[in-house]
Parts: structure tokens; sequence; C-alpha cells
């Protein structure tokens, strides 16, 4: 007996590039009868984008607290990996990984014999931000390995930079990665029936796979898979950059008063993303590089877990300063 194999698309990028607006869109586009389910990955302690995802009803798995390919969360990795391969099994996985993520040991866990062929084909994409990545290639060993990851970059955000900066950039991914190609964009806004491939109803199962016939493994049994995994000598399981997460949450507060904790935000703070609310409304809250938005949000209706939660992702060990700007606002964190 034969299943469709699952094809896999990787998006990688760093901190506020536009992976999630690339999700939706790829959402929006997809056939209905082609079974699509998102592999989705924050690096914050708190998920913040899973509730950005304008479909509802999408088949989707979160893991936080760190990258995927890092050892803190590549157990719950692989467990979600052996999930997707033999019980959801659908045509299209989309992983969207940590902005901080080290993504160069897909190919091996995607092929790992343990998974027997459920994965058939892997395609890898990058998102740029034109106007932040000169500055943070400097300084984040993570984008040298997300551009050796990848095959196809997609510059984004062109209209907040000059054509020369634009032209830099790719010289620099070229010099890391020759066989690069690229595509220019704004909002992620891509050509995606071209870009990816997506087919037009669901795929005959042209590639398969053996379906899996003998019963799942136990829990037990999957977690010495995934020991496995970590004691490979050749996994790169450490995180390419030392960076801490930090989540403040609050009852109440004016959309005015944090605006006076996002326009003092220290410097080292390189991606900071929540949702307030004021007067029954929520608003989205998303800070990249020195520049910060505050707009209201129209998406789908949020869990009241998700109101005033703010998660800050920073380079510096601490945080009693960002602490202390809330309080100085008038904002009482919660413990």
């Amino acid at each position: 007996m034969t299943q469709a194999a699952v094809h896999v698309y990787l998006i990688s990028g760093f901190l506020g590039s536009g992976k999630t607006t690339l999700l939706n869109r790829m959402l929006k586009e997809t056939p209905p009868d082609v079974k699509l389910m998102v592999l989705m990955n924050e690096f914050g302690e708190e998920g913040i984008d899973g509730a950005l995802v304008e479909n509802p009803e999408l088949e989707m798995i979160e893991i936080s607290r760190g990258s995927i390919f890092c050892a803190c969360v590549k157990g719950d990795f692989i467990k979600a990996l052996y999930q997707i391969a033999f019980v959801i099994q659908p045509d299209i996985l989309v992983m969207e990984a940590s902005g901080v993520a080290n993504p160069t040991d897909i190919g091996r866990d995607l092929f790992n014999p343990v998974f027997k062929g459920n994965f058939a084909s892997l395609e890898k994409y990058c998102l740029i931000d034109a106007a932040y990545f000169l500055e943070q290639y400097e300084v984040f060993v993570a984008l040298e390995k997300q551009i050796e990851a990848s095959n196809k970059f997609i510059i984004n955000k062109v209209d907040t930079t000059d054509r020369e900066t634009t032209e830099k950039v790719k010289e620099v991914i070229l010099s890391q990665n020759p066989s690069a190609t690229f595509i220019e964009t704004t909002y992620a806004q891509v050509d995606l029936a071209r870009v990816f491939d997506i087919p037009k109803s669901r795929p005959e199962a042209k590639v398969t796979a053996e379906v899996n016939e003998e019963p799942l493994l136990s829990d037990e049994e999957l977690e010495e898979v995934v020991d496995r995994f970590l004691d490979d000598a050749a996994a790169q399981v450490t995180p390419p950059d030392r960076l801490i997460s930090m989540a403040c949450r609050w009852l109440s507060g004016s959309v005015a008063q944090f605006r006076n904790v996002a326009e003092n935000i220290p410097s080292d703070v390189v991606r900071a993303k929540g949702f307030l609310f004021e007067s029954g409304r929520p608003y989205l809250y998303s800070h990249v590089g020195r520049s910060y938005t505050i707009e209201p949000f129209n998406g789908r209706p949020l869990d009241n877990n998700f109101l005033n939660r703010v998660v800050f992702i920073r380079s510096d060990f601490k945080e009693d300063d960002i602490r202390h700007m809330f309080e100085k606002s008038g904002i009482s964190l919660l413990a």
C-alpha cells in the first residue's frame, strides 16, 4: 500500500523579515482540496505568530521556547514530524522556522530512515529584510546559517531602502551561496503559483512512500528515537546566537502608555511583537530593527491569553530595565 509523500517547504529568515506574512499569502492561494498544514516555530518563550495566521481552520503545530533545530526543543520537533508523517499525512507541509534558527540540518532530519520516506522533497526559502540585512549580517551567525541552508531568497521590503543597498544584499548572499536565486518584493507579495509551484488541485500519488502498517511507536520508543537524533555527533544542536526571550503581561493600560515603552526600547532588542487591548479593541505591536508599529488588529478573534502580552527578544541577558520602563509608564506587569 502506498500514500503520496509529503512535499515540504521550509521558510526561514531573520526575525521580522516577513515570514508570517508570506505564510498567510500561501494559505490564501492554496486550493481548498489540497491538504496543507503548518509547523510554526517561534524562539520566544510564548508564541504570538500563531494568532496572526488568518485561517482559523488550518491544521497547525506550534513549537515555541527555542529553535526546532536546537537541543532545547529538538525533541518536540522530531515528535511533531513523526505525527505529521504517519498520522496527519498532509499533501504539503510548510515549516516556518524561528527567526534565529540554524536550519542546515533540515535535510538530515526529514530524510532520516525513521520517517520511512514519507517526506518526499524539500524546498528551502529564505526571506531577507532588505533594509536591515547588512546590519544584521555583521552581528548574527543565524543569518549565515540560513543563507547556507537555502535555495531561493525572497528579498522583502525593497520599498524601505534604495537600489544600491538591495544589490549589495545580493552580493553578500552570493559570496556565501553562489547558487542563490532572488525574488524582490514588498509585503511578501510574490507569484506563489510560480515560486512555490502549489498544485491547483490535490496531487496524484506520483511520488509515493510506503505506508507504515506497523503500530505507531510508543512514547518510550519515540523518546529513544529523539535521543538518537540528539546524540548524532554530526548534528548542529546548539543555538547560533546568544539571545533571550522575555514575555510581559498586564491587565490594564492604554496604547499611549505602552507607546512610551515602545519608543524607548533598548537598542539590543532585535524583535518584539504582541497584542495590546484598549476600549474593547486589540492592537498589534511589531518592533523590527529601530522602528515599530502599533496598528488595529483586524484578524481572527483572539483568545484572552493573547491580550496585553508582548514578547521581547534581545541580546542582553537582563529583564529589569524593560520592566522598569513599564512601571514608569504606569503599566503594572503581572508576575
